[in-house]
């Protein structure tokens, strides 16, 4: 691929002495260890490095185009391009480079503490069941028909972005479904890109390592409604008070989705069992009665957001029925681990207090002998969660297992002090185990007939990070392998 760069630079205000009318550039690159013959590479100022004191580097390497927006001494042949703000150029350049393929597509964007990556998969579902092909970026991977990669983070990078979106286009799909990130949207990283409609789920405190208040992370999330593009719809949760309040500023068309509050897209007849789910939605020209495998009334508020995007889309009736009705279970959402023992194990994502809420709070009622839980907190991230969490999962099951879920480049026994905090004293219900295999072969051991296990925290990961490691651990691969070795002699495999 290879690609003028006068056409690359198009919309952007620069300063260059060099003549740029018969450049070409056949990749734009930000980290100097991909930079090579050819490369055009952009010196972002990041918030741990900084691109610029590698442009040495980058010259070595072979690449004779360089944008910064610190001027530097640049030697004879090297082309200096000089902008006010790198990461802003770095959004216009990279739709540029890739000829704008997510103005070829519709494109859904979704933001929320919670619920993102369900309604990614349910939208993804009805849109095959109307008979066309969606790409889909997100927690999980970044996919489209048959073809996915695993995902490094929520929201991929820039660059990563409008490849992604070139891909879906290449691919033959016609909408692309995005998770959208608080980082992401903060950061810019979704410039350039415009969506036919903006979801937000909800918002509970979260990230606050980053965003410090939850004043500053709300405002990040509603960033998300600055990307619709003219006509396009935000769709919100009318049943999360703040994310309601958007309605009444909001300069877009809005339809709002509920449960408890009057919406737009409304479900009402709730049946909620241990395995399905039962409502009738009202939307705004139909009634449709639903059958879901997912459980719990947060899942029928993802349902009723995924809906209310379809709409919005102009997808039928019966492919939003079919869509919904024949989608199974999402990776590491209450996700069964089965090996032929008489009690429950599920492997859920939840790493928020919300979201542990949510998910004790199905089970509690499914329930009908004990709950044990397992989970950590992530280290390097958000710590005021932490001592809410323990007192949550102390007073919501019957026995807690403290643990370690990717604890970066803290000390596992000072997260799980944190985490102690609020119960230590209060409770007698909770046990520390710090290896994580540790604390799920004895959470497993301690179950008996009829008990439910909840392996809360990584979800569909993979690994554990410990330092700047990545160490493969998958808690569903783990807990499997552990009941498949039960009532044999010898540590499990």
């Amino acid at each position: 691929m290879s690609v003028k760069l006068k056409d690359i630079l198009e919309g952007i205000k620069y300063d260059s002495d060099d003549d740029l009318s018969r450049i070409r550039i056949n990749d734009i690159v930000v980290d100097s260890r991909s930079a090579g013959k050819g490369s055009l590479f952009v010196a972002i100022k990041g918030y741990s490095v900084d691109g610029h004191e590698f442009i040495g580097d980058v010259i070595k390497a072979g690449a004779g185009t360089i944008v910064a927006q610190n001027d530097f001494k640049s030697p004879e042949g090297i082309v200096k391009i000089l902008v006010t703000d790198t990461r802003k150029a770095l959004s216009v350049m990279a739709a540029n480079f890739y000829s704008h393929p997510s103005d070829k597509l519709k494109v859904v964007g979704i933001t929320g503490t919670n619920g993102k990556t369900t309604v990614t998969y349910l939208l993804e579902s009805i849109i095959r069941a109307s008979g066309q092909k969606a790409g889909v970026i997100g927690t999980v991977n970044y996919r489209v028909g048959k073809k996915s990669i695993p995902a490094l983070n929520t929201t991929p990078g820039t660059l990563q972005l409008q490849s992604l979106f070139s891909s879906f286009v290449r691919e033959g799909a016609s909408c692309a479904v995005m998770e959208v990130s608080s980082h992401s949207l903060d950061q810019g990283r979704v410039g350039r890109i415009l969506l036919d409609a903006a979801i937000i789920t909800n918002v509970t405190p979260d990230h606050l390592d980053y965003h410090k208040t939850e004043g500053n992370y709300f405002k990040a999330k509603t960033k998300l409604l600055g990307m619709l593009k003219k006509g396009g719809f935000a769709i919100l949760n009318a049943d999360d008070k703040r994310v309601a309040s958007l309605g009444r500023s909001c300069r877009s068309k809005c339809l709002t989705y509920g449960i408890e509050k009057r919406a737009d897209v409304s479900a009402s007849g709730l049946d909620l069992s241990s395995s399905a789910s039962s409502f009738t939605v009202t939307a705004p020209e139909y009634r449709l009665k639903l059958q879901s495998a997912l459980i719990g009334r947060h899942n029928v508020s993802n349902i009723l957001a995924a809906l209310a995007a379809a709409h919005v889309l102009k997808i039928d009736q019966a492919a939003i029925k079919k869509g919904i009705e024949s989608f199974r279970s999402v990776p590491g959402r209450l996700e069964a681990v089965r090996a032929g023992q008489p009690f429950r194990v599920f492997v859920d994502f939840a790493h928020t207090e919300d979201a542990l809420l949510n998910v004790l709070t199905i089970l509690r009622k499914i329930a009908s002998k004990r709950i044990i839980t397992i989970f950590g907190c992530g280290g390097d991230r958000d710590r005021t969660k932490r001592p809410r969490m323990g007192r949550l999962a102390c007073e919501m099951s019957d026995a807690v297992f403290l643990t370690s879920d990717n604890p970066r480049f803290e000390d596992p026994a000072g997260i799980i002090s944190e985490v102690e905090s609020d119960i230590k004293g209060k409770f007698s219900n909770y046990y520390i185990e710090p290896d994580r295999k540790d604390a799920i072969v004895k959470a497993l051991g301690m179950a008996r007939k009829s008990d439910i296990v909840l392996i809360a925290g990584k979800g569909h990961e993979r690994y554990q990070i410990i330092g700047n490691r990545k160490i493969p651990f998958d808690d569903r691969r783990v807990a499997k392998s552990i009941l498949a070795f039960s009532g044999k002699k010898g540590r499990p495999c």
